[in-house]
């Protein structure tokens, strides 16, 4: 065997780990993860913040990416099994239905960006645009925009044959050859990647801003003020957190597709196959994390978030329910002595008996 044969096999089974191995590592994690997204953003602590109604929504499509997209994706890259390689209709429509959930679950927490920087402004009339009833307009309306957008697919989606890692010809179901394929990767890298990346960055960068001016403006704040405060805060935090992972998970993924478009008509060797074939399942599989792993940054980033996740936790273990109860009577108890070390200890009636 020559050293090339080496290098291609070797190649390969690095693909084969990235394609197959990571995504059922990290599946059940993200199920998990998901899961907990849905319970915790229909609490009543969060249930009437715009931005949590935002960020529930994209939970419900990345739900359709990990249940049913990934696993149709393990299925047709690791075993060459996927029913959209030998039907023209299932062709079309489980690449439009995959691009577009893909694209709304972006595009949601982009429209969360511009809440915050809404729900930040100096200007009352402005911050009253950030409510919950112009989330589920803006939410309505994204979700049936990116149908329409990506419609095009239903059109222009083929079943063709190419050379896979292997060198053998097999069918796949892509966009038409020529205009059309280099067309829908730019379109893909700017629905998916960039133009929701851009809206995070700029509004993003307002909603500091405005952050900044008002704590110049409010230097004292009461206790209900602050409790408001700190929410706000730990959400912008969470929605920073997913705003950089999508930024990093999503780019490449988009930037590799243009490539690809670009150079389709290429003369490929069998190396050259197979070294592309490991940037593609490794891009594919980075861009899963985008809508897998929101659960893991907002517990690590928000206070309130964790929060919730523990009151959740703890109401499925009665037997630690009381002791939770108690601890944090004893600790409100205690917080108040030391703020307020003049006011006396009474004792009831009835824990003296």
């Amino acid at each position: 065997m020559s050293s090339i044969d080496v290098a291609i096999n070797e190649l390969n089974t690095a693909a084969w780990i990235v394609v197959l191995v990571i995504p059922l590592i990290s599946f059940v994690p993200g199920v998990v993860g998901l899961i907990f997204n849905v319970l915790v953003f229909t609490r009543p602590t969060l249930r009437r913040e715009p931005c949590a109604l935002y960020f529930f929504s994209s939970t419900c499509f990345n739900l359709f990416v990990e249940f049913i997209v990934l696993p149709v994706r393990i299925l047709s890259n690791g075993f060459a099994i996927d029913m959209a390689f030998n039907n023209l209709a299932i062709c079309k429509i489980e690449h439009y239905s995959f691009y577009t959930v893909h694209a709304i679950s972006c595009w949601l927490i982009a429209f969360a960006c511009v809440d915050r920087y809404l729900h930040s402004s100096a200007n009352v009339h402005i911050r009253r645009m950030s409510s919950v009833k112009t989330a589920r307009v803006l939410i309505g309306i994204t979700i049936i925009a990116m149908f329409i957008f990506y419609s095009h697919m239903l059109v222009y989606y083929e079943i063709s044959y190419a050379a896979d890692q292997f060198g053998k010809i097999v069918p796949s179901c892509n966009g038409q050859k020529g205009i059309y394929r280099t067309f829908i990767a730019f379109w893909h890298m700017v629905f998916y990647s960039l133009c929701p990346c851009i809206l995070m960055l700029l509004f993003g960068s307002l909603t500091l801003n405005n952050i900044r001016q008002r704590r110049r403006v409010l230097s004292l704040v009461g206790e209900g003020n602050r409790f408001i405060r700190r929410t706000d805060t730990h959400l912008l935090r969470m929605l920073a957190a997913q705003m950089l992972i999508i930024i990093i998970s999503t780019l490449p993924h988009s930037i590799y597709r243009l490539y690809a478009s670009f150079t389709s008509n290429m003369p490929r060797n069998s190396l050259r196959i197979a070294q592309e074939n490991l940037i593609s399942q490794t891009v594919n599989t980075i861009a899963y994390f985008a809508h897998t792993s929101s659960f893991y940054l907002y517990t690590l980033t928000g206070d309130v978030f964790r929060k919730e996740v523990i009151k959740i936790v703890v109401g499925c273990l009665p037997h630690y329910r009381n002791h939770v109860r108690m601890f944090h009577v004893r600790t409100n108890q205690i917080t108040v002595l030391q703020k307020y070390p003049q006011i006396p200890v009474i004792h009831h009636a009835s824990t003296q008996q």
